[in-house]
Parts: structure tokens; C-alpha cells; sequence
């Protein structure tokens, strides 16, 4: 570290009062003043000016701001196998929540379609929803063939 660390408050409220400067060395320190402070050296360059800086308890450093990583959406899967699992026992007594079974595979789709959600619940919700489909779609073929045709 070659740059010395800046003074603490209580270290600049303990120092001396600087002498007054004639006019003309109070502009060229002004104009060197702001000449550093607009790049400053050991910077991050792509931190902007107004950034926000933390102090911490224990002396002036700074800590830059990270924000949070955004929560994770809630999982589709167990919907998915829940609403799979209604339809395959709706199934077994009629045939009329076929669509049931048909909201079962589109959420089970869309849920292995998500990186985050359980692959193998959406694997089981896809495979029940098809066999409730299949199951519904065997009871309306079998109840329909046995309205008589006049």
C-alpha cells in the first residue's frame, strides 16, 4: 500500500488550523484538488461517483454494495404431481376430469421446463397425468358406446 490512510475525524478535529492562502494559491490548489478527486487512483473504474459506500465500525473503509440475489419462484412440481394424482384417482371412477388430467401434464411441462424445479417430480406428475388421461379417455369411449344409437 503506498497511499497513506486518511486521517480519522478525531485526528483531523486534533490537527491544527491550516494557514490562510493568498488567493492566487487557493485557485491552483482548488483546480489540483479537483483535477485528483476526478480520477481517483486506486478506484474501481467501473464504480460510479455516487455509488454507495458503507463505513465500517472499526475505521474508514469502503465496502462495496452487492445486492441480495433474488429468492427462487416457488416450484411448480408438487402442483404438478398433486394435480396429477387427483386426476389419475378421478380417473379410476369417471371419465368426465379428463381435463383435469390435461392441466396435470401442462403444469408437469412447464415445470421440467424451469431449471430449478425437481426434475424427477415433474417426470412422475407427466407420467401419471398421462395415464389419468388415458384412463379418463377409456372410461368416455366405453360410456359412449353404450348409448343406444336410435
Amino acid at each position: 500500500m503506498s497511499e497513506p490512510t486518511p486521517p480519522t475525524r478525531r485526528a483531523r478535529k486534533d490537527a491544527p488550523p491550516v494557514p490562510s492562502l493568498d488567493p492566487s494559491d487557493a485557485a491552483r490548489l482548488a483546480a489540483q484538488a479537483s483535477r485528483s478527486a476526478a480520477a481517483p487512483a486506486g478506484d474501481d473504474p467501473e464504480r460510479l461517483p455516487t455509488a454507495q459506500l458503507e463505513m465500517a465500525a472499526f475505521g474508514d473503509h469502503l465496502i462495496p454494495y452487492v445486492p441480495p440475489a433474488p429468492p427462487t419462484p416457488r416450484s411448480l412440481a408438487p402442483g404438478a404431481l398433486a394435480a396429477a394424482i387427483l386426476a389419475l384417482v378421478a380417473s379410476f371412477f369417471t371419465g368426465w376430469l379428463l381435463p383435469l388430467g390435461a392441466v396435470a401434464v401442462i403444469l408437469s411441462i412447464v415445470s421440467l421446463r424451469r431449471p430449478h424445479d425437481s426434475t424427477r417430480v415433474g417426470v412422475w406428475s407427466l407420467c401419471l397425468s398421462l395415464l389419468s388421461i388415458v384412463f379418463s379417455a377409456g372410461w368416455l369411449i366405453w360410456g359412449f358406446s353404450q348409448l343406444a344409437v336410435v
